[in-house]
């Protein structure tokens, strides 16, 4: 049952044991010599318990010890199992108590780790006899428990707390325990071909691992693949009446309101693996759902609690509690507060169903730099692309360039003339294709109708780390440190001047989230870049860089107001107070240059980023996802 354990040789010491009745006083044994030997041998009949409920340890060092050891090695073995002993420490107490000079006895304290609930603690007794072969423990049940005798046995019960919510900013539950059906198979050779298939075919479950895991189960187990909310079940359910092998368990699951509500974000939660068991501290059990990803995973101890559980003596023949001698209380979790909007989370999530194509939205309040919504659609997905996705920002990014020109001495009306392509030092660059070039204009026209080469034409009056610096102001290059991963983006000092003038368009080393790009237009509505906060008794708040200079917010302001007016983002017109920048970037997918849609904004004190993979343009394929969410709420 247990990992083999080094079975060390006795020999000298029963042998010691055997010869320890020197006659010292007219023929008699010398009652200390008796008692330092039965003193020996219990000893090390603690050590070899020790190492009998060691993790894959075995019985065979403790059970030489006494005068039946195959039958006291089965019973050490089955109490080690019906316990799930994680570990034990046995320590002899005081000197043994001799009657006479072949039988002692002597307390011993145990104290077992039970797997998955805590420390138990009792005293039981070894009674030592000296035989012809030496001093030996008595193969009893009460040397491991009292009141075990021969018959009795102990059972174990753990029972786990209900699981906490993860909740909202209101305090609303986003998570509940609701009823679960685990679908899975039995080991062996029971379940068929078909069996696999229906697997494959309608729980999109590798069908061959199953089948292979199956296989290499021991007999009469049941190999779970997949959990589903019982009205899920419910109507596969009749697909399987009639396969061979399926076996399902209920049970209790922390689930949002529907599968894809927030999905990667809260997380989801699965039969606890190697690594997830790990996480989720040291009374959880293999058995347990724990949390896998989200903040499910990233909170799995707070949530989950801690597990309770009893240990009964029965006995063997009624099978009924004689006592019980062990009890622990669980303690329930606590909740998870996360600055999420329910309302705008489902805002989010319904924008994005009209999506066609792989898309993310992410909204935060820009006073606070708090997270109100987080989606990626139009399916649900456990990657959160929406916090981890490293993409080129594209023209979003010229926000940050503008503020970098600013910085130099340009302003809002300064002359810029945006011409069909333009050519750095042989590399040359273009306009996105929906723009004709309009010739001579200024930096807020250029912003308008995002106009690359206008903007590349000043990159040779930016210092080498005007960018770096730029994107720094807007919360660019710092670890997020939030309570699930989260990318905030890179801004590398360009390496010579085609990659300064890439970076000046959101292209190149030029990467960012969503949610890195929300904070662009967060930090242009409030004036100050903010640390974004997901759990807020977590996640550290406040100013993530310097204020932007007042004239720069104030410029930045009005050029993504008159973008939505009478720009590229004109989609949004209708949409209230909106301001927005709009962009369209470049990338390589699977050996074709493809490109993404953006686009950031605010409206109040929500802002928000969008982009959506493969998008013609950010107007066209980001714009009217937005407009769908701002048209959700006021």
């Amino acid at each position: 049952m247990k990992r083999t354990a080094a079975i060390v040789s006795l020999s000298a010491l029963l042998i010691t044991a055997g010869c320890s009745d020197s006659k010292s006083d007219g023929g008699k044994a010398d009652p200390n010599d008796e008692k330092q030997a039965s003193a020996e041998v219990v000893k090390a009949f603690a050590a070899g318990w020790v190492k009998a409920w060691a993790p894959e340890g075995k019985p065979t060092e403790a059970a030489a010890l006494t005068d039946s050891p195959t039958t006291f090695g089965k019973r050490l073995d089955d109490v080690d199992s019906a316990l799930v002993a994680q570990s034990a420490k046995v320590t002899p107490q005081g000197e043994p108590d001799c009657a006479d000079d072949s039988n002692c006895t002597q307390n011993l304290e145990v104290e077992t780790v039970l797997r998955g609930i805590g420390t138990m603690k009792w005293t039981s007794t070894a009674a030592v006899v000296k035989t012809d072969g030496g001093w030996k423990i008595k193969a009893s049940g009460d040397t491991i428990y009292p009141g075990l005798g021969e018959a009795n046995y102990l059972k174990r019960v753990r029972t786990l707390p209900a699981r906490a919510s993860i909740q909202d900013r209101t305090g609303k539950p986003l998570t509940s325990n609701r009823p679960v059906v685990i679908v899975g198979v039995a080991s062996g050779n029971t379940a068929t071909a078909a069996t696999y298939s229906a697997f494959t075919k309608f729980l999109e479950v590798d069908g061959t691992k199953l089948w292979n895991r199956a296989k290499s189960s021991p007999a009469g187990q049941f190999v779970d693949a997949i959990t589903l909310r019982a009205e899920e079940w419910d109507k596969l359910r009749p697909k399987f009446a009639n396969l061979p092998g399926v076996l399902t368990m209920g049970g209790t699951q922390s689930l949002p309101e529907s599968s894809s509500f927030a999905r990667s974000v809260i997380g989801t939660m699965k039969t606890a693996t190697a690594e997830t068991l790990k996480n989720a501290g040291p009374t959880a059990s293999s058995q347990d759902q724990v949390g896998t990803t989200g903040l499910q995973y990233s909170f799995q101890q707070q949530l989950a609690g801690t597990p309770g559980g009893t240990v009964t003596l029965r006995d063997g023949k009624t099978k009924m509690a004689i006592k019980e001698v062990f009890k622990q209380e669980g303690k329930a979790g606590a909740p998870v507060r996360t600055t999420l909007d329910t309302s705008l989370q489902r805002a989010a999530e319904a924008a994005l169903a009209t999506s066609k194509l792989p898309a993310s939205l992410v909204a935060v309040q820009a006073s606070t730099g708090q997270i109100l919504a987080a989606a990626n659609g139009p399916t649900a997905t456990n990657y959160n692309r929406a916090f981890q996705g490293h993409y080129a920002p594209g023209s979003t990014f010229k926000v940050v360039t503008s503020a970098a020109l600013m910085g130099i001495g340009e302003t809002a009306n300064t002359p810029l003339t945006c011409s069909n392509t333009i050519n750095v030092f042989g590399k040359s660059f273009k306009n996105y294709d929906g723009l004709a070039p309009y010739g001579a204009g200024t930096m807020q026209k250029a912003f308008n109708e995002s106009c690359n080469t206008a903007f590349i034409s000043q990159h040779g009056r930016l210092p080498a780390d005007g960018m770096t610096k730029a994107a720094a102001l807007f919360g660019f290059g710092r670890d997020l440190n939030l309570s699930i991963p989260a990318y905030g983006g890179q801004v590398p000092a360009p390496k010579d001047a085609v990659a300064e003038a890439a970076s000046m368009i959101g292209q190149g080393t030029v990467t960012a989230s969503p949610l890195q790009v929300a904070m662009i237009g967060a930090t242009v509505k409030h004036g100050t870049a903010l640390k974004p906060v997901l759990v807020p008794a977590k996640d550290q708040a406040g100013p993530a860089a310097s204020p932007l200079p007042p004239a720069t917010t104030n410029a930045l302001r009005t050029m993504m107001r008159t973008t939505v007016t009478g720009g590229t983002a004109h989609i949004l017109a209708a949409n209230g107070a909106v301001s927005a920048k709009t962009g369209t970037a470049e990338v390589v997918s699977n050996g074709k240059v493809i490109t993404n849609g953006w686009m950031v904004g605010f409206r109040g004190d929500v802002a928000f980023a969008a982009i959506v993979e493969g998008g013609e343009s950010g107007g066209k394929a980001a714009g009217p996802i937005l407009k769908n969410f701002l048209g959700r709420f006021q």
